[in-house]
């Protein structure tokens, strides 16, 4: 009985300490030194450890953007002006972009179908008979010509032919050139009613206002800076596997246009095209949607037996409700954003497309992978409600080899069989993009947020259609459950499967960094009228949810609410001049106690992988900061990370916090201790 008692006492003291200390590591040391003049060889950097190619590929696009208006005498960048110029002509930050590459490639596919529906009904079309008398006119040199392609050669960097012509003066009818003027969105023809902001009409008639007109600036700033940048970051990255030197249009693929109203030439069916991998037509028109930044799609590839082949033809288009706020107020950022969200839709165009997964193939036999099954298949996901409530729902994943090797290396979990997609957003989104709980903030979601890492994940996903290669180490980290194990990825969020800094969160408008460190973040947490479906629950109150529904409705710390991105230098002048706040394009959050009232905070520092792991400048001065413990440096008191792996740390569990904002398990053993001791002194 004294031990139990004795053990109660241990206990009851404790949690007493813990709560003291705010549950927080009690190492504090003062760490002023100043680590410049320790710098040599064998500390790895940051910039070192972290490949920068892509994103260095794109500031070299910024900058010759920046230095061609320099010449002309048009570059006036202001931080003011900037932000000004966004908030009246009501800019549109990609934050809130949503894809809509699926409802589009839908729409193609019944077109299509309809269009096989009147060939049958009316015998051989004229673009197909055209095609055959050319073929059987010019049989020996097409054959001459098939052996050559289909000769064996050296993967090479992947050839794009962008076709401008549609951004180029007023030839494009489907564009705005002058305010008022009224055009089809969606088809060519058949639209009747006005557009709908919320994209509910999609066949729809657009009045143009000053922020859709395709002006000359705009059309040079897509030719010269978007698109050249866009393709220097794939040909940096993407390899063809046994380049043709040319190849001729698919009849049986097209309705004989690639977006609508853009035809394509009869020539391009029977001459072909040369030393070409894939041509793209460019547009910038508005969109039934204001959701809608750009999209893409392929429009050509060979069909055999219902087997999709690589696709060599595809069109591109950019809102310009998104992007003419950009001229006049040019800045790095919106540049990053906008470079990366053309990747995206161009990398749809490229085969990350549900319409492709069941026909991505071996590369050696032209054989469909695992069994003729295809890289997708469907899934059971089950778990229970935190009332205890079980259910299964039924979601779908990518299988494919290289896509699990990555996924079971990046979670740290050996048993991982697949990479969830979304299923989230209706027909636009679901299925072609990847899963928001398990890959946060990859390029590749249908909900993308300006950080948009361009990562081995989507390009494995290439590297499985057996169409490509890749060139290896040379892309982003995905930081988003980097080493979080099984039970992140497999099991739905809760304060034991999501227990780490920066995720999980049950206080509405708590702040906190966010997981990846990216920037500071708010706890989104929204009621419902009623109770959410048992998938979307995961607090104790089944009307409340995540404010994320694309991350199946899991509550965690995102900068969505408040936009403080660490790495936005326009933040500059907001920033914490008492601890030394920095924003800088290495810079990431991290906590610090608040010298008044002892509160934990963040603020955005620069940050770099040292020999003895993370290292922070503050005030001038590299500090190390070692894991979970706490430091002092000039005055400041900050709160070292638990695992912070960019710098190699093993991510620990740590304490989710209550809605009051106290620390759970201190309070429990109190509470527990005090339970115990009482009933054994009665």
């Amino acid at each position: 009985m004294q031990k139990i008692i004795y053990l109660s006492i241990v206990l009851l003291v404790v949690s007493l300490f813990l709560i003291s200390i705010g549950f927080s590591s009690p190492t504090l040391f003062n760490n002023n030194n100043n680590n410049n003049n320790n710098e040599n060889e064998n500390n790895k950097l940051l910039n070192n450890n972290v490949n920068k190619e892509i994103n260095n590929i794109i500031n070299k696009g910024y900058q010759k953007m920046v230095d061609g208006l320099k010449l002309k005498s048009q570059f006036h960048y202001n931080e003011d002006k900037y932000m000004k110029r966004a908030m009246e002509k009501q800019q549109h930050n990609p934050l809130g972009y949503k894809c809509q590459h699926d409802s589009i490639v839908q729409k193609r596919i019944n077109k299509l179908k309809l269009k096989s529906a009147d060939d049958n009904n009316n015998g051989e079309n004229l673009k197909t008979k055209t095609v055959t008398e050319k073929l059987v006119k010019d049989a020996k040199a097409l054959e001459a010509s098939a052996t050559t392609v289909s000769a064996t050669t050296a993967s090479q960097p992947i050839r794009f032919q962008f076709d401008t012509s549609y951004i180029t003066g007023t030839k494009d009818k489907y564009a705005c050139h002058n305010v008022g003027d009224v055009i089809s969105v969606g088809f060519s023809s058949g639209a009747t009613k006005p557009c709908e902001p919320d994209g509910s009409v999609e066949v729809c008639l657009y009045t143009c206002t000053e922020a859709d007109i395709q002006t000359t600036q705009l059309q040079n700033f897509y030719k010269n800076n978007i698109i050249e940048t866009i393709k220097e970051v794939f040909q940096s990255r993407l390899l063809v596997r046994n380049p043709q030197n040319s190849f001729t249009f698919n009849p049986a693929a097209t309705d004989g246009t690639c977006d609508y109203g853009v035809p394509i030439p009869d020539s391009y069916y029977t001459d072909g095209i040369e030393n070409t991998d894939i041509y793209v037509w460019v547009t910038s028109r508005p969109t039934s949607s204001n959701n809608t930044i750009a999209y893409a799609f392929a429009c050509d590839y060979d069909t055999t037996n219902n087997i999709l082949g690589r696709p060599r033809a595809a069109s591109i288009n950019f809102n310009p409700i998104y992007f003419s706020p950009f001229i006049g107020a040019e800045n790095s950022i919106s540049f990053n954003e906008y470079v990366r969200v053309g990747i995206h839709e161009m990398t749809h165009a490229l085969g990350f497309s549900s319409s492709f997964f069941d026909s991505f193939v071996k590369p050696n036999t032209a054989d469909v992978i695992r069994d003729g099954t295809g890289a997708a298949e469907n899934f059971k996901f089950s778990g229970k409600t935190p009332s205890g409530e079980s259910y299964s729902v039924t979601k779908s994943a990518i299988y494919s080899d290289h896509v699990v090797n990555f996924a079971k290396q990046h979670y740290g979990c050996n048993d991982l069989k697949h990479q969830e997609l979304e299923d989230f957003g209706g027909s636009g989104t679901a299925g072609s993009h990847w899963e928001a709980r398990t890959a946060g903030e990859e390029y590749m979601l249908g909900f993308v947020s300006p950080v948009m890492p361009i990562t081995d994940l989507s390009f494995n996903l290439l590297l499985d259609s057996g169409w490509y290669e890749i060139v290896t180490n040379s892309s982003e980290p995905l930081i988003w459950g980097k080493g979080l194990g099984c039970d992140f990825v497999q099991k739905p969020c809760s304060t034991s499967t999501w227990n780490y800094q920066g995720y999980f969160c049950t206080e509405n408008g708590a702040s906190s960094c966010t997981g990846t460190r990216m920037g500071k973040g708010v706890c989104r947490i929204v009621t419902g009228q009623n109770e959410w479906l048992p998938q979307y629950q995961h607090l104790d109150n089944p009307k409340l949810v995540g404010y994320n529904l694309a991350a199946d409705g899991c509550p965690f710390y995102s900068v969505q609410d408040n936009n403080v991105y660490c790495f936005d230098t326009s933040k500059q002048s907001t920033a914490n001049s008492q601890v030394f706040e920095e924003y800088c394009e290495n810079c990431r959050c991290f906590e610090f106690k608040d010298g008044n009232d002892g509160s934990i905070q963040q603020s955005c520092w620069e940050q770099r992988c040292g020999s003895n792991g993370l290292q922070i400048k503050i005030n001038n001065n590299w500090v190390d900061c070692p894991d979970s413990q706490t430091i002092v440096s000039s005055g400041v008191t900050v709160v070292c990370p638990t695992g912070y792996t960019i710098c190699g740390g093993d991510p620990k569990p740590v304490i989710v916090t209550g809605s009051s904002g106290i620390k759970i398990l201190p309070y429990f053993i109190l509470i527990s201790s005090l339970i115990i001791l009482i009933y054994l002194l009665i």
